[in-house]
């Protein structure tokens, strides 16, 4: 059986941004595309030139572009990298959110994922519905949910609020409900993004004392982290992003001090280079 639990190769995911979409009904969508068609047609024969792009047309952004790596199971690995430099579409690609554009990923493992802090709760919902409702959105069947109920209360020390309805919870009480949810599912694989960002200090070192009771099970642990401390000590691997690309993988040590000794326009001229091989 291999060890491999992620492996990511040439992996690229395009966006396009542009106008921004508006809300119709089929028939007005129906007829705004089919006029667009003509449109397009007839601006490419205008020009001669069969790779003409219309202006109205959205531009792409390339979130990731030529993304390689691996991970092996028990692995845990800490991902780095300025605010729009890819680590969160990477995160949403390898737990199915979203389809790559380009490249090949395998996932072995069923996957628990906490990317949106609050992502799949309802302000009108009770946190113990909004446990059932998060759970079952997440993969857990009804009796794991019962069964881990009471621990996922406890951990995120919510015992006195957990008949309240969530849209009174604070940000802090929302995060907590969420990492214990995501932290109870039964899964091989954790994606994490940035759930150490909120909460206290006292909350954060409980998450990492789980993650770590995770990675004792075997587990294998992807987080996204802008501390670096935290990489250091609890990672064993690390990958750096910038631009969208990958510029650094190896331990957590090495990746952490290339991240912290690297300005953001020494990463620049280092993407420029890797876009010229």
């Amino acid at each position: 059986m291999s060890n491999l639990a992620i492996r990511v190769e040439n992996l690229g995911k395009r966006y396009f941004f542009g106008q921004q979409r508006r809300y119709t009904d089929l028939r007005q969508t129906l007829s705004d595309a089919t006029r667009t068609s003509f449109r397009a047609l007839a601006f490419a024969l205008k020009s001669h030139d069969a790779t003409a792009v219309h202006p109205w047309f959205k531009r792409p952004l390339w979130a990731l572009r030529q993304v390689d790596f691996e991970v092996k199971h028990g692995d845990v690995v800490g991902i780095m990298g300025d605010n729009g430099s890819g680590k969160t579409t990477l995160l949403r690609v390898l737990s199915r959110i979203t389809c790559p554009t380009e490249g090949h990923v395998e996932v072995h493992g069923l996957v628990g994922t906490l990317l949106d802090v609050g992502a799949g709760f309802h302000g009108e919902l009770t946190g113990r519905e909004n446990i059932y409702v998060n759970g079952a959105i997440l993969g857990m069947a009804r009796a794991e949910i019962e069964r881990n109920f009471d621990e996922i209360v406890a951990f995120a020390e919510l015992e006195d609020f957990i008949g309240t309805p969530l849209k009174h919870y604070s940000t802090g009480m929302r995060a907590r409900l969420a990492f214990a949810v995501a932290v109870h599912l039964d899964s091989e694989i954790l994606l994490i993004d940035e759930v150490l960002a909120v909460g206290d200090r006292t909350f954060r070192a409980k998450c990492l004392r789980k993650m770590a009771d995770a990675v004792r099970e075997g587990r294998t642990v992807a987080f996204v982290s802008h501390d670096l401390e935290y990489i250091r000590r609890f990672c064993n691997r690390g990958i750096v992003f910038a631009g969208g690309r990958v510029v650094c993988v190896g331990s957590a040590l090495e990746a952490a001090d290339y991240y912290s000794s690297t300005s953001a326009r020494a990463c620049s001229d280092h993407l420029a280079i890797v876009q010229q091989m």
